[in-house]
C-alpha cells in the first residue's frame, strides 16, 4: 500500500519516555494528590483510566475531579515539568530510528503530521529541543483550554490535521502510527490504516484480539513501516 500521508503520535513512538508506564501513573497520582482530598485510587483502579477510552470522564467524576480543564491544567503543568528535568539530565530521547525515517519520508514527498493528547505546548517544546519540528506539515497537541472531545480515541484530531493537508480518500492513502489502543482506534474511526508500534514495551500482555478495532499492522520498529 502506497501511503501518501503519515500521521504520529509522539510519546512512545517518536518519543522514548523512561518507564512510560510508571513515568504518567506518578503524574496521575502528583494531579490527584493536588486537586482531591480523597484516598489516591489504587494502581488497579488507575490503569482503568489511561485504556477507559472516552469512558475516562466518568471515572475522573468518581474520582471527585469533574471539572475537567482544571485537570487536565495541572496533569500538564506537572508533566512539563518532568519533561523539562529528563531532557536536562539527559534521559529522555528520540528513539534511534526516529531522524532517519522521518528524512526518508520527506524526501519521498510524503505529508507528515504528529496528532498526540498531549499539550500543544508540550509537544512544541519536543519537537524544537530535539530539533524535529520541520519534519512535519500538521501538528496536533490538546491543553486544558482545548476541547478534550477532540482527544484520541476520537477521530476528530485525526480528521482535522487531514482536512488541513487537503487529504483525499478517492486518490491517496493515509496511516496513523502509534503505541496505543488510543492511537488505533481514532484511526479507524477515522477511516484510514491503523499500525500499532509495539517497540519493546509489554503493553499489552493479553494482545488485542479482544478490541473493538484492529490495527492493521503491527510493528516493533519505525523503519518497518517501508515494508507496509
Amino acid at each position: 500500500m502506497n501511503f501518501k500521508y503519515y500521521l504520529f503520535d509522539l510519546d512512545n513512538c517518536l518519543l522514548d519516555i523512561p518507564n512510560p508506564s510508571e513515568y504518567f501513573d506518578n503524574i496521575l497520582v502528583e494531579t490527584i494528590k493536588i486537586l482531591s482530598a480523597d484516598p489516591i485510587p489504587n494502581r488497579q483502579e488507575r490503569n482503568k483510566f489511561w485504556y477507559s477510552g472516552e469512558k475516562y470522564i466518568g471515572i475522573l467524576k468518581k474520582w471527585g475531579l469533574a471539572d475537567l480543564n482544571h485537570f487536565w491544567k495541572h496533569f500538564d503543568e506537572i508533566d512539563f515539568e518532568h519533561r523539562k528535568e529528563l531532557f536536562n539530565k539527559d534521559e529522555l530521547k528520540l528513539f534511534n530510528d526516529v531522524k532517519n525515517v522521518l528524512n526518508e519520508l520527506i524526501n519521498a514527498g510524503k505529508k507528515l503530521a504528529i496528532v498526540s493528547n498531549s499539550a500543544d505546548y508540550i509537544i512544541e517544546y519536543i519537537l524544537i529541543n530535539f530539533y524535529i519540528k520541520d519534519f512535519f506539515h500538521e501538528i496536533l497537541g490538546l491543553g486544558f483550554d482545548k476541547d478534550q472531545e477532540i482527544a484520541k480515541p476520537s477521530p476528530a484530531g485525526i480528521l482535522s490535521v487531514l482536512k488541513k493537508l487537503n487529504y483525499n480518500s478517492n486518490d491517496s492513502e493515509a496511516i496513523m502510527i502509534g503505541d496505543s489502543i488510543l492511537d488505533v482506534f481514532a484511526a479507524k474511526r477515522a477511516g484510514i490504516t491503523a499500525c500499532l508500534i509495539k517497540r519493546d514495551y509489554k503493553k499489552y500482555p493479553k494482545g488485542y484480539s479482544d478490541w473493538k478495532y484492529q490495527p492493521d499492522f503491527i510493528i516493533e520498529s519505525l523503519d518497518e513501516i517501508f515494508e507496509l
